[in-house]
Parts: C-alpha cells; structure tokens; sequence
C-alpha cells in the first residue's frame, strides 16, 4: 500500500524477550459500490496480507480500520506481549481505547 494516510509504530516484546517494530498503516477509503467503502489496512510484519475493511461512508471505514488495529494490538498485549513506543515508553492503548465506549451524549459535551 502506498497511499497510506495513517500510520503508528510500536515494538512488540514477546515473553521471551525478543523484541519486534510493528508498523500499522491505513490507507485512503475508497468508494466500492452505493453506501460501501472499503479502507485498506496493514500490521506488519505480524499479518503479511493488507487487510479491508468496509464501511457505510470513508468516514465510517477509516474508523473500523484504525478500531481494527487497536483490536489486534490489544489482542497481543492479552497474550502476553508488552507493547511500548519507539522511545521505549510503555504504549497507552488504554488512552487509545478510552473514547471507544463513549455514548452521543459523551459526545456532544454532556
């Protein structure tokens, strides 16, 4: 994929300590057909596949994609993988995930 308009870099650190730089990028949505798009997505080098996701507006399928790897990443870290940043930090996914539950009226300020 080269038109990629996402993209976030964490290390992975496995249990038995060996270390792996994921790279996640989402591409640009495109329009598939009346009311479909579909959003291309990849995590490297953990799926070797780019992924689609499918969406109701770009909107709606940039959202699933970027929900698709914090659900992939946090798949990992149930595992058992500690996630951290490029400088080592403990990655937040938790910050990342915060907003997901949020009801409209969250949304609207009250």
């Amino acid at each position: 994929m080269s038109d990629f308009i996402v993209t976030l870099e964490v290390i992975a650190q496995f249990q038995n300590g060996k270390e792996v730089g994921l790279v996640a990028r989402i591409g640009r949505a495109r329009p598939q057909g009346k009311g479909e798009w579909l959003c291309p997505v990849e995590l490297s080098p953990v799926y070797q596949q780019p992924m689609s996701v499918k969406g109701v507006d770009s909107f709606h399928a940039t959202w699933l994609a970027c929900s698709l790897v914090l659900k992939l990443l946090g798949h990992l870290k149930g595992e058992g993988v500690a996630l951290k940043t490029t400088d080592g930090s403990a990655f937040p996914l938790e910050a990342y995930l915060a907003g997901l539950g949020a009801g409209p009226q969250d949304a609207e300020g009250g």
